[in-house]
Order: C-alpha cells, then sequence, then structure tokens
C-alpha cells in the first residue's frame, strides 16, 4: 500500500492544529493557573506537532519527486526545522519540570526560535511559488505561525530574566498566534490537495 502525499500532507496539517490546540490550551492554563499539569499538555502539544511536521515533510518529500520546485524544498526545510524546534520544546518543558527551570527555558526558546526560523522559511517559499488559489493562505499563515513562535522565544527570555509576568503573557500571545496561523495552513493545504488531486 501506498502512500500519496496528499494524504501526508493532509493529516499533517490536522497533526498540526490538533498539536496547537492542545499547546495552547496548556499554556493558556498554564499562564492563569501556574499548575505543572498544564506543562504537560503543553509537552504533548509539542509532541503531536513534531508528528505533523514530520508527515508533512515527508509529504513533500514525495512531492519533490514529481515537481522538484524549490517552493518545495523550502517546506521539507521548514517541516523538518520544525519538527527539530517542537521535539526541543516538548524536552525543554521536561527538563523545566523536573531538572533545571533555567535550562528549560534556555531550549524552549531556541525551540521557538527554530519554529519560528521554519515558518518564515515556507512563508519564502509561498511568496516565490507560482500564483495559486491557496499563495496568499500559506504566506498568512506561515507569517502568523513564525511571528507567534518569535514571541513565544521572547516570553521565554523573559522568564530568564525572572520578568515572569511578562514571560508569560507572551507565551501565552504566541501560542495564540501559532494557533490562528495553524487554522489558516489548514485551509491552505486542503486547497492545495484538492489542486493537485486535480492534476
Amino acid at each position: 500500500m501506498t502512500i500519496r502525499s496528499e494524504d501526508l500532507l493532509i493529516t499533517g496539517s490536522w497533526a498540526l492544529l490538533i498539536g496547537a490546540i492542545v499547546d495552547t490550551i496548556g499554556q493558556t492554563q498554564q499562564t492563569l493557573t501556574s499548575p505543572d499539569l498544564d506543562k504537560e499538555l503543553v509537552i504533548k502539544g509539542d509532541e503531536i506537532e513534531a508528528f505533523g511536521n514530520a508527515l508533512q515533510a515527508f509529504g513533500r518529500t514525495k512531492l519533490l519527486a514529481s515537481t522538484a520546485e524549490s517552493p518545495n524544498i523550502y517546506t521539507i526545510f521548514r517541516s523538518w526545522i520544525e519538527a527539530a524546534g517542537n521535539i526541543a520544546n516538548a524536552i525543554s518543558v521536561n527538563i523545566n519540570m523536573n531538572v533545571n527551570e533555567d535550562e528549560g527555558l534556555k531550549i524552549d526558546s531556541l525551540g521557538s526560535g527554530k519554529q519560528s526560523l521554519g515558518s518564515a522559511f515556507e512563508a519564502v517559499g509561498a511568496y516565490i511559488a507560482n500564483d495559486s488559489s491557496f499563495k496568499s493562505l500559506s504566506i498568512a499563515g506561515n507569517s502568523l505561525v513564525s511571528l507567534g513562535s518569535f514571541i513565544e522565544s521572547t516570553g521565554d527570555i523573559f522568564l530568564l530574566q525572572d520578568k515572569i509576568k511578562t514571560g508569560e503573557q507572551l507565551l501565552l500571545i504566541g501560542s495564540w498566534i501559532q494557533l490562528i496561523g495553524m487554522i489558516i495552513l489548514l485551509d491552505a493545504i486542503s486547497i492545495e490537495v484538492e489542486t493537485i488531486g486535480v492534476r
């Protein structure tokens, strides 16, 4: 049985959205109530997002064989960078809870920075791509995910400087911006998959 690239893309998008929802719920509850239970939700959300990014990377790689367009290369690169960032985030929260809070925050900031860079690459890839019905959605969604990840990375830096309230607020804002970006990206990829199916 062969899995089509379109199936990997759409399944990866849904996994990213589900992971972002779980992460945002955890971050919202953590910011408002601060229990460690909600850090577990953040870990689970990041793990689900890493899985979704890996699925998309495999799907884009399969597509690359048939199209060889440079925007697909940007997207593959984005997927692997973001998967690494998500894994770093999940590990960092675990370190934060069980080993050393400062070390966990440093790794979390690095992971969020990787996610921001990855989404910025895909936004560039979408920008240079041929005109399509999903181009503007892809640019907008990736730009929001990149911005949200950057804000989260900045929030971790504030937490490292013991500016807890500001840091937590930035983490909350960043996670919600990423969630909005993921919703837009799901729409963009759904349209893209329909377009691929028509070819």
